[in-house]
């Protein structure tokens, strides 16, 4: 039987991988400067709601509690954006971890078909493909960290309405330290991705990600995060064709992770800008559980 694929966060994840397109005019010509069109204004928005969604995915492993096996599968899947139910997908090269914080000393994990095809994610059906070498910096302390190296990593999406489906294809590495009291992720990713109805597009992720819980709450190896925020800084740099931009990203609104949410987008509020050069940017807005962000391009001031 096929398995259902769960992102683990508000957006995707594709994992998290955000989908949905937000309502936008056919295109947006400011006064001078940068002119960004409806759908590379959404193309771009669904670029860094995409790498949220991956990034956060990479902050936890769910699934301690299924023995160490599990963990580790978890853990991998955690690292590509994604949480599985029930047993996972990939062939692992070694399950030794010799701290026993759930991130192997050094196991690569193989994503391949048929197994790796899943049904129900938004409404279609999500193929994934490739590597990933997943290797603990600090194999006999036990903690957080973990490096990540994603070789080809590649996700089909074939959405219910045609212009929805995707295929992005990831390269690079994820780094993340911390401890119970937070967590930095630092994201340094290429993404290749293609469309059924627009021209290709590449986009080369330099980012961090800063992860805070709720007072009171703490974060625990092998659970699902806690309720808690999100600040991500950096930046990264979109191409298609002959055009290309590099984009500095800031959080305006800190990304509110509501834990109790009981859909796969987890992310209730926030705000996040990536700027060009002249001042204009993408504007990418959460506005609740379960909801996709909304995209919109603001013109340079005159």
């Amino acid at each position: 039987m096929r398995r259902t694929l769960w992102a683990t966060t508000a957006s995707t994840l594709a994992a998290s991988l955000v989908i949905g397109l937000s309502a936008c005019s056919d295109s947006t010509t400011p006064s001078g400067g940068a002119e960004l069109s409806a759908s590379e204004t959404n193309d771009v928005g669904e670029a860094v709601a995409d790498e949220v969604d991956q990034s956060v995915g990479s902050l936890t492993a769910e699934g301690a509690a299924s023995g160490e096996a599990s963990a580790q599968s978890a853990v991998a899947y955690s690292v590509v954006g994604l949480t599985l139910r029930g047993a996972g997908c990939a062939t692992v090269s070694s399950s030794v971890d010799t701290d026993g914080d759930f991130a192997p000393d050094l196991a690569t994990f193989t994503f391949a078909l048929p197994a790796c095809h899943f049904t129900g994610f938004r409404g279609g059906t999500l193929d994934i493909t490739g590597t990933v070498d997943l290797t603990d910096p600090t194999p006999n302390d036990y903690d957080f960290a973990f490096q990540a190296t994603l070789h080809d990593l590649t996700f089909v999406f074939t959405g219910p309405q045609g212009n929805l489906s995707f295929t992005a294809v990831r390269n690079g590495s994820r780094v993340l330290t911390g401890d119970a009291n937070g967590l930095v992720l630092t994201n340094n990713i290429t993404v290749n991705r293609t469309f059924p109805v627009r021209a290709p597009a590449s986009v080369t992720h330099d980012l961090v990600l800063t992860f805070t819980p709720d007072q009171g709450s703490s974060i625990v190896l092998g659970q699902p995060l806690p309720s808690g925020t999100f600040v991500k800084a950096g930046t990264f740099t979109w191409s298609r064709g002959s055009v290309s931009r590099t984009f500095t990203v800031t959080t305006v609104a800190p990304l509110v992770w509501d834990s109790s949410c009981t859909t796969d987008r987890k992310i209730a509020s926030g705000e996040i800008h990536a700027t060009l050069s002249d001042g204009s940017y993408v504007k990418t807005v959460w506005n609740g559980c379960g909801v996709d962000p909304v995209r919109t391009f603001v013109p340079a001031s005159s």
